[in-house]
């Protein structure tokens, strides 16, 4: 567990009322670039746009907002603050190979 009290996010924190927001770290799933691992799943590919986001594009490749996480955890950019315009993000397929791999790797 990891707590964000940066402060680059010092205005969200007022504006909410919060001290601190606690995140899982990515880590605790290992290493997303495995070799048994990546010869399981195939990848596409998503060229991040000005209006993307992570859950966005999870809903789309994925049917799912909330496996964001997948795709940051993938491409090592843990939010969307981490992805850039025009950059070529990795969409690991399909999502049950991947969230079995994940979760062996948390217990």
């Amino acid at each position: 567990m990891l707590v964000n009290d940066d402060r680059l996010y010092s205005e969200f924190l007022r504006k909410t009322g919060t001290q601190a927001v606690d995140h899982y770290g990515l880590i605790m799933f290992g290493d997303p670039k495995q070799e048994d691992f990546l010869r399981q799943i195939t990848v596409s590919e998503h060229v991040f746009t000005a209006t993307d986001s992570l859950s966005k594009i999870a809903s789309k490749h994925y049917g799912e907002p909330r496996l964001w996480w997948v795709i940051a955890w993938f491409n090592t950019k843990p939010t969307d603050l981490h992805c850039e315009v025009g950059e070529k993000l990795f969409i690991p397929h399909p999502i049950g190979e991947v969230l079995a791999h994940a979760h062996k790797r948390v217990q």
